[in-house]
């Protein structure tokens, strides 16, 4: 028998899957500029790749070791959000160039935080975060914008396109793989 609290619980349940948060503006420009330094630090690789995931992306894994990224800006970005985790799967950052689009995926973790820390980003360099609907058709696009954060749901499913060949440099992103309390 369905229950009025079923229905709700089904409904929020439904309503949390497609929520995409966007932060603008979201840390200060000394912090936003003091974590784009640190992953300017030579320790990027290119990696990734599986039978389900076949991209190759810029990536600068375990960031988790890093007290800056998993004490201080954390504890930042709970604050900012006005809400508090269980823990963090994982902090890493990616990096795209030129022709590495990312393919759909759902992520680990209950919620993903990305943040974009470039200081400059034109509209016509394309990069953006695209959303797909039950049907994998586009159903959201946050546009990739300087000092931007966005907050969703780590199970639905995205990818990040690609920047353009105007662009010559690495679109970066940083991830925060969330778990919730719930």
């Amino acid at each position: 028998m369905i229950t009025i609290a079923l229905l709700l619980e089904i409904k929020l349940w439904t309503m949390n899957r497609s929520m995409v948060e966007i932060y603008d503006d979201f840390f200060s420009e000394e912090v936003q500029q003091t974590i784009l330094n640190k992953l300017q630090q030579p320790k990027w690789c290119i990696s990734g790749g599986t039978d389900n995931k076949p991209e190759i992306f810029w990536h600068y894994n375990c960031l988790e070791k890093e007290v800056y990224f998993r004490d201080f800006l954390f504890d930042l970005i709970c604050k900012k959000l006005n809400r508090r985790f269980r823990g963090v799967n994982r902090i890493y950052a990616n990096g795209q160039t030129a022709g590495q689009c990312g393919t759909p995926h759902t992520d680990d973790g209950d919620l993903t935080f990305l943040y974009y820390p470039l200081t400059e980003w034109e509209i016509k360099w394309q990069g953006h975060l695209i959303f797909l609907d039950e049907k994998d058709e586009g159903d959201k696009i946050v546009f990739y914008k300087p000092n931007r954060a966005v907050l969703f749901d780590g199970k639905q499913k995205h990818y990040a396109d690609a920047p353009s060949r105007f662009y010559n440099d690495l679109r970066i992103s940083l991830a925060y793989k969330l778990i919730s309390w719930n």
